[in-house]
Parts: structure tokens; sequence; C-alpha cells
């Protein structure tokens, strides 16, 4: 015999539901969000009372509602149901964006990189730009703060992994420790190439997917029956330790062929983008071959449906099809290889989902 659920989750669960239809919907009746969900009215109306004493939802006020001889009460998102910042940290620098409880962009923060190995002036910045964001926030209290790191993170501890050859040396840094007199909402932290794909998977249309990023690194997020797999210690998609074709890593053999750069153990991404940019088919073999070496063996092993590229040189558009044709002689999987929709900001929306999901679960978890 199946146990009832307890009656707080079952009012959060419909809190959560009405939430996001109102969120999804800008404004929306009572009676629409009855239709919509499913709920009855009573219950609707109750859950709509709880979220807008807790200022989560504001009623606009009687209003016809485009039925004949029909009034009613729209909602909306509250103007002060608070905020949340999303923020990026790699070897292109520090950004930051400042969502409402909608995810709607409201500010823009950046700060440009320091020099390769200077974890202090990484630092300066990643205070700096959440800095600036207090500076200019949006209405309402700040809620999470979501850290996209270019580290592996561990899934349990959510500290930045430190690895012999990161092309991120200066980013072994604790985002937590960093912003702890500055923040006092949660600052939640992961992968970076992780984020992507979270963000991705919301448009991907597919149960199990492979987000294979190329940039100053290298990195695979993978979905797997709609779960994102971290593995035990936070390395799952470090591709870039995979073999090469020689007797070092992939990510070696890069640096190897003339894509490194000089001062770091990592890709030359403005270097890579003229040769792509130039058509340079030494350039490019290079790079199909090690992406097609890493969506084949992907593919082989966990049969996704899809296989997206991302990052700023795996979105360049010269890559796409000869990865394509050279996996598709290379593998017996069907999977599509596409590019992901949300280009080089997909770890900015990643974090900003991560920032959201947590912001709003935890306000409607501590209604009255």
């Amino acid at each position: 015999m199946e146990r009832a659920l307890p009656q707080s989750v079952l009012r959060e669960t419909t809190d959560r539901a009405l939430f996001d239809e109102v969120v999804g919907r800008e404004r929306v009746t009572r009676a629409e969000l009855a239709a919509a969900t499913g709920f009855s009215k009573p219950t609707v109306s109750e859950s709509v009372r709880r979220l807008t004493d807790g200022g989560l939802l504001a009623a606009t006020g009687p209003q016809e509602t485009g039925r004949r001889g029909r009034v009613g009460t729209f909602y909306e998102l509250g103007a002060t149901a608070g905020w949340v910042l999303a923020v990026e940290v790699d070897q292109s620098g520090v950004h930051a964006w400042a969502a409402d409880l909608a995810g709607r962009v409201r500010h823009r923060h950046d700060r440009p990189p320091g020099g390769a190995g200077d974890t202090r002036a990484l630092v300066d910045a990643l205070r700096a730009v959440v800095t600036s964001a207090l500076a200019t926030p949006p209405a309402g209290p700040l809620r999470a703060v979501a850290v996209s790191m270019a580290n592996p993170v561990h899934p349990t501890t959510h500290e930045v992994i430190a690895l012999s050859g990161t092309p991120f040396p200066e980013g072994l840094v604790s985002p937590a420790d960093v912003l702890a007199d500055l923040v006092t909402a949660p600052v939640l932290v992961d992968n970076d190439v992780n984020l992507a794909a979270l963000a991705e998977q919301g448009s991907v249309g597919a149960a199990s997917f492979a987000y294979v990023y190329v940039g100053a690194g290298l990195g695979l997020g993978l979905y797997l029956g709609d779960r994102l797999v971290r593995g035990a210690h936070g390395l799952a998609g470090e591709i870039g330790y995979l073999p090469g074709a020689g007797p070092g890593t992939l990510a070696a053999e890069l640096a190897a062929d003339g894509f490194g750069r000089s001062d770091a153990p990592s890709n030359d991404v403005t270097a890579v983008l003229k040769a792509l940019d130039d058509d340079d088919p030494r350039a490019l073999a290079v790079l199909v071959a090690a992406v097609t070496r890493v969506v084949g063996s992907v593919t082989a092993v966990v049969d996704p449906e899809v296989v997206l590229l991302g990052g700023p040189v795996g979105t360049h558009p010269t890559l796409l099809a000869p990865v394509r044709d050279a996996v598709a002689a290379l593998s017996p999987s069907p999977a599509r290889v596409e590019h992901g929709t949300l280009g080089v900001l997909a770890p900015l929306h990643g974090a900003t989902r991560l920032a959201l999901d947590h912001a709003v679960r935890a306000a409607i978890t501590g209604l009255p």
C-alpha cells in the first residue's frame, strides 16, 4: 500500500507548479491557473494566497479577461520577489548577470582575465563583479548565487578539484569562501560544462544527450535518462585527459599541434578561432580529428540520442559538417551531431537555472 505524501510536500509541489505557471504566462487569473494545471479552484486560491502573502506573486487588480462579462484579478511575479546572480569564471575573465525570479536578465557585469596562473587577480575580479552587482540590484532580496567554474567540482563537497595539468590553474579557488563576506545568500558552485549541459537540456528534446565543450580546455557534459552524470568524484567528462593518438593526453596532443598557449596549459582560443576563420585546412583537420575521437568514444560507450558541440571553438560553423561526416564513418551509433543552441553563453544560462531552482524552492519552502 502506497503511503500518502506529507501535506507540506503536496503544498510545496502545488505552490511551485502554480508559481512556474504564472511566470511562464506572465499574467494569469486563478481561473486560468485552475484550467491549465487541473488543480481545483479552492486549491489554486489557497496557493495563490500563500504566494502573494509571501511576496512571490502580486495581484494587479481586477481587469477584463477578454471573455464577455468576465472580470478577474490577474497575478504576476511580485516586484520585490527577489533575484539571483549567475557568475561564470573561466580563462576569458569573470562574467555575471543578475536575473529576477522569472529568469529575465536585468544587469550584466564583466571583468577581464588576469595573467595565466594569477589567482589573486581572479579573486579580485570575482569580488569586483559581485560587488558591482550588489550595487545595482533588482528589487527584493538576493536569493542565490550560482558560480560556473572552468574546473571540475566535487559532487558532494562542491569544492573545486585540483587536477595536474588543468588548463585553468588560477581557478583553483573556493567561490563560497571568496564571497563569504559579500553575500549572505547561498553560493552554489558547479563545473561550467555541466552547467552548459543543464542549460541546453531544456531545448534539446532528448532524455539522453552529450555536450562536448571545445574551448580553452575540453569537457563533456553527459545526460543519461534525464540525469546529469557527474561521476563518483566529479570527474566525469574530463575528456582532455583521454589518451591522444600518441603517448600523451588529448589536450597535450592539441597543444603539441600548435593550439596551446605559450604561457598556460590551455588552448589559445583566439588563435584557434582565427585559424578557422581563415579556413586553415591543417587547423580544421586537427580539430575535427580530436573532436571526432571524443564523439566516437562517447557514442560507442553510452549511445546518446544527440551530441551537441559547444564552447567558443566547438560552436564555430566550419566544424560541424566535417565532424558529422567523420563520426558517421567511425561510429555505428545513429546519434545526431548538432551545435548547442545557447552558444558561448550556455554556462551562464546553466548557472541562472541552478540559482533559480534553488531560490524558488527555498522561498516556497519558507512560506507560512
